[in-house]
Parts: C-alpha cells; sequence; structure tokens
C-alpha cells in the first residue's frame, strides 16, 4: 500500500524533471566544456567565439554548434576579455599580452612588461585582469605592477607606459579612451587620466569609503558624455567628470555593499549591481534610485541589454548561480535561469543567442527569446 501511495508523488516528479529538460533543451543551442570555471566574458567575431578559462586556455569556437576550432595554451589563467584587431585577436594572461592569428590560433608575438613571476590573485573577489583596447594601433592595458603598458599590435613592441607608484598598485580595470586621454583604476582605490601624447597626470581622484584588503576600482572604465563611470568595491558610486575628475553625483548604498560591476545604460539611467549585505540589481538616475531588484547573490559582471529587458548573472564565489532577466522600466523579474555553480563571467549577445560562462567550466548558447521568456512548469 506505501508503494502504491508513493506512485502518485513519483509520477509527477518525473513529469517536473521531464519538463525541466523540455525547456532546457528549447533554450539551449549548445554548451561548450572547458577544465575550469570561466571570469572571461565571450568576444564574437563573425561566426567564431573567442574565450579564455581560469584553465589557462584561450579557445575558439564555433557560433554555430559549438564546436573547437583551435585552442592556445598558456601558463597562466584568463581573466579578461579579448580584442580583435585585423587578423589578431588580443588576449592578456599572468600580464602578458598575446596576439594570436585569428583563424589559425598561431602566436604573432608577446608582451610582458617584467620578467617577474605575476602574483595571480591579490585578494579574496580578483575576479577579472584589465582587458586590452585598441586605439591607434595600440593595445592598452593594465598589469599586475601598476603599468598601463600600450603595445603596437602589428610588431608586440612597447610604445607608451604610464607607471603608478602606490601601495596595492595592480591595475586590475580596462581602461577608455577619449580625446587623446586614457582612464584607468588601481586596486588601491585611485583613478587616474593620463595624457597619451606626453604621459602626464591630468587629474587622479581618491574613492571615498576605502576599504582595506578588498580591491578597489575592479570594473571596466566606462565614458557617457562628459562621465566616467566604473564600478569598485566599496558603497559609493561617483560618476567622474572627465576634465577635472571631480564627482558629478554620489549614490552611497545604505547597507555597506560593495558595487563592483561594469555599469551599462538604459535610458537616461545607469544599471549597477551589488554584492553582500544588499544583494540587488540597482537602476540610478543621477544619483538617486528609480528602481531596485532583489537578488539571491552577488554580481561582479557587466549586464547585458536587449530592448527593454537586463540580463546579469550572479557571481557567487562558485555557489549556484541565478541569471537575472529584468524589466529595465520598473525593476520587476521577468524570468530566472539557475547554474549550479556561478562565476563572474558577464554574458554577450550576438544574433539570436546569449552566450554565458559558468563556474563548471561550460560555455552555454542560449536562444535569446526563449532563454528570456520560456518558463518552467512547477
Amino acid at each position: 500500500m506505501k508503494a502504491n501511495r508513493m506512485l502518485p508523488f513519483l509520477i509527477l516528479l518525473s513529469l517536473a524533471v521531464m519538463s525541466l529538460q523540455a525547456a532546457d533543451k528549447n533554450r539551449i543551442a549548445w554548451k561548450f566544456k572547458t577544465n575550469a570555471a570561466i571570469h572571461s566574458t565571450p568576444l564574437v567575431d563573425g561566426n567564431v567565439i573567442f574565450i579564455g578559462s581560469t584553465d589557462s586556455v584561450f579557445y575558439a569556437i564555433s557560433i554555430n554548434d559549438g564546436s573547437e576550432i583551435w585552442h592556445y595554451k598558456t601558463d597562466y589563467s584568463i581573466n579578461s576579455k579579448a580584442a580583435i584587431f585585423s587578423n589578431l585577436v588580443i588576449f592578456e594572461s599572468g600580464f602578458k599580452l598575446y596576439a594570436l592569428d585569428k583563424k589559425t590560433g598561431k602566436l604573432k608575438w608577446s608582451f610582458v612588461a617584467s620578467t617577474g613571476k605575476p602574483e595571480m590573485s591579490i585578494g579574496f573577489t580578483d575576479y577579472h585582469h584589465s582587458s586590452p583596447i585598441i586605439h591607434e594601433n595600440i593595445a592598452y592595458y593594465g598589469d599586475g605592477w601598476g603599468n598601463l603598458n600600450g603595445v603596437d599590435v602589428e610588431t608586440g613592441k612597447l610604445k607608451f607606459q604610464y607607471s603608478i607608484k602606490t601601495d596595492s598598485a595592480a591595475i586590475r580595470t580596462t581602461p577608455a579612451i577619449k580625446n587623446d586621454v586614457i582612464y584607468f583604476g588601481d586596486w588601491a582605490g585611485h583613478v587616474y587620466a593620463v595624457s597619451l601624447s606626453n604621459k602626464s597626470l591630468l587629474w587622479q581622484y581618491t574613492l571615498i569609503n576605502r576599504r582595506p584588503y578588498y580591491g578597489m576600482v575592479t570594473s571596466d572604465m566606462i565614458i557617457r558624455d562628459t562621465l566616467l563611470y566604473f564600478g569598485s568595491q566599496h558603497d559609493v558610486f561617483s560618476p567622474l567628470g572627465l576634465k577635472k575628475g571631480k564627482p558629478a553625483w554620489t549614490f552611497i548604498d545604505p547597507n555597506k555593499t560593495y558595487l563592483p560591476s561594469t555599469p551599462v545604460f538604459y535610458k537616461n539611467s545607469v544599471i549597477i549591481g551589488s554584492t553582500i549585505n544588499t544583494y540587488k540589481i540597482y537602476c540610478l538616475t543621477d544619483g538617486k534610485e528609480k528602481w531596485s531588484c532583489k537578488s539571491d547573490g552577488i554580481f561582479f559582471v557587466q549586464p547585458v541589454i536587449i530592448d527593454s529587458v537586463i540580463i546579469m548573472n550572479t557571481s557567487y564565489f562558485g555557489e549556484k548561480g541565478t541569471v537575472f532577466m529584468v524589466n529595465g522600466n520598473n525593476g520587476s523579474i521577468i524570468n530566472e535561469y539557475h547554474f549550479n555553480s556561478a562565476a563572474p563571467a558577464s554574458p554577450a549577445i550576438a544574433g539570436n543567442k546569449i552566450f554565458i560562462g559558468n563556474g563548471d567550466g561550460f560555455l552555454y548558447a542560449f536562444y535569446l527569446k526563449e532563454f528570456i521568456y520560456s518558463k518552467v512548469s512547477d
């Protein structure tokens, strides 16, 4: 009799599992396995996805079926996004910059500013390294010794270098350039504006409420109009004026969270993620909270936006993670997708697909529309 009473429950459980599998089959185009957690943002170039993994391997993957085209092994973890220049794909690993032939994966050149062995982790949340940005045939990136390097993309030779001299001076931010000025930040909580033409310091800003041990300026530098936006590991978010480095406005989280994610813009508002104590996605307009969306984790990523939908995934120290699909107008949750292992890997959208890496070492390709709107039956 007992076994018979269990039968309806087992049937319902089986139907629920089948429903989940069917929903995933409709959403997942393919998935590609690396050998360790993925912290990098995928870069899509035509029909190829380029991505590095913490397994120290850089991969070229077919966007159509997720098959490997080629891979290149480095000596250290790859925690940054790549850049494309002509027939080259350029990325950082262990503070060394690599340039590979994007079709074959053959090494064209590599550059490192020091011969010393790099310290691969300087803090508990040291997730991302500086990604190269290319400006007038020069790839600019920061390294762990406090150098902002500019490397000729054709020869691999150093063309520009600005070195900071502060404690904990590793540069983890991805710089931004406008009007011959490069903007970047360091692990000690300073933001710099440096002239590219004469390497002179135009201004330096020190973040308030700095906390020891945890990294300070950790996100990409984002320029919009006359302001510089960035995330950091403290509870203050302040866009700075490009000319003088003064805060345009300030938002302070009342729960003393961290605001480390790379910001994006939705209409006239800024979207940024928080971490401990708050666990929210914020929408800020001129320093005022327009809305917030409560989550189940922390955010060290850059969200992506398609139409009015904000897509942002949690980065909860290798534990279970959630991808949130949020209405950009009011912060309501449209849908969620759950990973067994989260990672600080930002998503990327190309065509009808969205690509996200996770802590199990998988790069997922989801069908975008189905990923956003497909619901799993209870």
